[in-house]
């Protein structure tokens, strides 16, 4: 009887005396490219199932791992998209909200300020222009300054302060989208390898 190394399904098939379908051809090609199997008296004796197994732990950890890095974007992704969907929503909800439409309401000369600041309702929903705007509701001269600021510089002429809170939700839309494109993808790879050395680990089962 012939004995040693296999890297063919013809080699493999004739130790073993047995006919391997299509479909584990597919998974075991993969497996045989790189490695080979040991056959001994028609059992496999390498590679040891214990080894296999072993990959086939860690492949699964390394999944599971994916799958909740692929959550963690996907929330990223969603969150983004719904930044301007729950803007009025979460408006009524916000205190500087109602003391800066309310000033609004009594105080023309604040009203205009904030045209001329190009300053949006919006930005009451960034914690990165807190700071900004509740100075902006008390302070007069904060006012004047900020509104010369935006109208004479470069960088603010034709564009409202706001503006940079809606380009951070789209390049974290796009980032989010962009991870979990790969993340997914290297979900499929791991996924295939995790079947090959499941069908490996049945064939070392059986004729071990």
């Amino acid at each position: 009887m012939q004995n040693g190394l296999s890297s063919n399904f013809e080699s493999i098939e004739k130790q073993l005396g047995i006919k391997i379908t299509d479909t584990d051809k597919e998974y075991l090609n993969t497996f045989l490219k790189k490695k080979s199997f040991h056959i001994v008296n028609k059992k496999i004796t390498y590679p040891k199932i214990e080894d296999i197994k072993y990959i086939i732990q860690k492949l699964e950890a390394e999944i599971k791992e994916l799958k909740s890095t692929s959550d963690f974007w996907k929330k990223e992704k969603n969150t983004a998209e719904k930044y301007h969907k729950l803007l009025p929503i979460n408006m009524v909800f916000n205190k500087n909200y109602w003391r800066h439409n309310v000033k609004k309401l009594i105080n023309k000369k604040y009203k205009q300020d904030i045209i001329d600041a190009k300053l949006s309702d919006r930005i009451l929903l960034d914690p990165e222009y807190k700071n900004l705007f509740e100075t902006f509701l008390v302070d007069p001269d904060y006012r004047r300054k900020l509104r010369d600021t935006v109208n004479n510089s470069i960088i603010y002429k034709n564009n409202k302060i706001g503006d940079y809170s809606i380009r951070k939700q789209e390049f974290k839309k796009t980032s989010a989208e962009f991870k979990v494109k790969q993340v997914e993808d290297q979900i499929k790879d791991v996924e295939h390898k995790l079947k090959v050395y499941e069908k490996v680990y049945e064939y070392l089962k059986k004729y071990n």
